[in-house]
């Protein structure tokens, strides 16, 4: 794949397709070249070398300060941005943005997803799908760049590491949550005390920021400027505030079931759109926002459907009822864009396919169990099956850039994983249950159809679960007792530490209740370090201890398709967000 290819490689394709300048960039990015080697394969692409030094520019946090950059650069994702495939219609070199600067907003456009949000209070989300509907209404502190994936700043213009233990963030002048009240220090701060509460009303908080960072208390300076005090170095910090939305505190006013329910099924917050309203299983509709404080949206209205079926969101996309679809299937791709209307955008993206495993029930807390699921996986035959072979086998946790390169997945060897369960005294027809999702990730359900065979091919029986999204999500996970096996996606926070905690015994996400000693101590190390050489070497030694244990069968890293109608220029992101004001119909 691109995001491996080696710099001499990337020449000669250079020279032989003749790549366009945002491609080479693209794969500059993620092959993190130096200038000079940047600057001969532009001039292969007829550009000149001073263009060379933006993706240079790009690693720095941009109003971050210098003091902010040695924190920041350890949690960049430089050197993770996939390759998009270029659309078909040739939108890219015809499209112009229509609504941008003074203009309005107008037309709509609708956006379809393979499912619908459980809850859209920012501390209860708990997936990609109602991050995206968030991310309209809401503001986060700081943004990633749509190509680079590069931190950028948003309702945060400047973020400062004063030292090890203290940030500062300052906030742009003007902007005002839907309801008119300013969005101001107060605000950051009580959204900061908020997501420190362990619960919200009677549910357990779903995001982990505050233990992440090692929150300790936050705080208004001035007008402008908020400042957070942790208890250990936050290398992490400016990475989790793109994911973290602000509050308006006159809104969350009390978190009786009556307040919160408001929360949870009409938003209200500082964003390029406002919340219209919600059907839950129909559609989500949010208009532009005529007074927002940055960039004004070109689209007027943005609806959000849910549509499980994939045969029903591409006939919706042909037809022209639908702008954007998620969950193309690889073999269904060709199909769209070869059609009329529509055409596909796709990116290797930055989720990792994974099983988790109960490591708290007997016998998967032996590992010999658990090493004998990873080698019974026929990934090759499921992946060229199921996938058209698009789709990379994951050895690790963890996203590129910080992915352990040494580490080799689990060769499939049936007649291993058989002695395996052997040794750990599992007799064969021993039942395990495996939960999975519907409609959730491409091909899921398949997917884990063919997993369970693999696994009934070693002598195990096994009881597969197959759950609609909303009932998985909405009900299974949130009671943090899935079955022994549970098919999950692990989004893409490009960061390493956030991804490593996912199996550690702190996150309310860890469902594996996987507790290792030697990895908590050195997870304490990463987490309390900003050297980003010295970051790099405790992960890499991390993801090989979770390598070992397997409280995970990691599958594989997933390519996104994405379908598009040919009216509008946009482009797939490689983390999933979907963000209207990335959207504009060509004129």
């Amino acid at each position: 794949m691109d995001e491996f290819m080696k710099p001499e490689d990337l020449a000669a394709q250079t020279l032989r397709s003749r790549l366009s300048r945002r491609g080479l960039l693209r794969r500059v990015a993620v092959l993190g070249l130096a200038t000079p080697v940047v600057g001969t394969l532009l001039a292969a692409c007829g550009g000149s070398s001073e263009t060379a030094t933006k993706p240079a520019e790009a690693t720095k946090p941009a109003g971050g300060g210098t003091e902010a950059t040695k924190p920041a650069e350890a949690t960049q994702p430089a050197g993770s941005t996939p390759e998009a495939t270029a659309p078909s219609g040739g939108a890219e070199a015809t499209a112009t943005e229509s609504g941008s600067g003074s203009a309005e907003p107008a037309g709509k456009i609708v956006i379809i997803q393979g499912v619908d949000a459980n809850s859209l209070d920012p501390l209860l989300r708990n997936s990609t799908p109602e991050f995206n509907l968030n991310l309209h209404i809401y503001d986060m502190f700081l943004k990633r760049d749509a190509e680079t994936l590069e931190l950028m700043p948003n309702i945060v213009e400047k973020w400062e590491a004063v030292d090890d233990t203290t940030w500062h963030l300052t906030l742009v002048e003007g902007a005002k949550f839907h309801d008119g009240t300013p969005v101001d220090p107060e605000a950051a701060v009580f959204t900061f005390e908020r997501a420190n509460k362990p619960k919200i009303g009677e549910k357990p908080r779903v995001q982990g920021l505050a233990k992440q960072i090692g929150y300790v208390s936050s705080s208004a300076l001035d007008a402008k400027t908020v400042e957070i005090k942790t208890n250990k170095p936050a290398a992490i910090f400016p990475a989790l505030m793109t994911s973290f939305e602000i509050c308006p505190p006159s809104y969350f006013t009390d978190e009786s079931p009556e307040n919160l329910a408001k929360i949870a099924q009409s938003p209200m917050g500082s964003g390029p759109y406002k919340f219209v309203e919600w059907k839950r299983d129909d559609h989500f509709t949010c208009e532009a926002n005529p007074d927002y404080w940055g960039k004004k949206p070109s689209i007027k209205t943005v609806t959000f459907r849910p549509v499980p079926e994939l045969s029903a969101r591409v006939v919706s996309l042909q037809n022209d009822e639908a702008q954007i679809v998620t969950n193309i299937a690889p073999d269904v791709a060709p199909q769209v864009d070869q059609s009329d209307n529509a055409r596909i955008s796709k990116v290797t993206g930055g989720r990792i396919i994974f099983l988790g495993i109960r490591c708290d029930k007997p016998p998967f807390d032996d590992v010999r169990v658990r090493q004998a699921l990873n080698y019974a996986v026929d990934f090759d035959s499921i992946i060229t099956a199921l996938l058209d072979d698009n789709g990379e086998r994951a050895s690790t946790i963890v996203n590129p850039p910080h992915q352990n390169k040494d580490l080799k997945p689990y060769a499939y060897d049936p007649e291993k994983a058989k002695a395996l369960l052997a040794e750990a005294g599992v007799a064969p027809g021993f039942e395990i249950t495996m939960d999975a999702p519907s409609g959730r990730y491409i091909k899921d359900a398949e997917m884990a159809q063919a997993i369970a065979q693999n696994f009934e091919a070693i002598g195990l029986k096994v009881n597969l679960k197959v759950l609609e999204w909303s009932v998985y999500a909405g009900e299974l996970l949130p009671s943090g007792e899935p079955d022994p096996v549970y098919f999950l996606g692990l989004g893409a926070p490009f960061t390493g530490e956030q991804e490593l905690y996912y199996v550690h015994p702190d996150y309310s996400l860890n469902y594996t209740r996987w507790n290792n000693a030697d990895f908590n101590s050195l997870y304490d190390k990463l987490t309390n370090s900003l050297d980003e050489k010295e970051r790099q070497d405790l992960m890499n030694k991390l993801q090989a201890i979770v390598m070992d244990d397997c409280p995970w069968v990691p599958l594989w890293h997933q390519v996104d398709f994405y379908g598009a109608s040919k009216k509008i220029k946009w482009e797939a992101r490689a983390d999933e967000r979907i963000d209207a004001t990335e959207a504009s119909y060509i004129s």
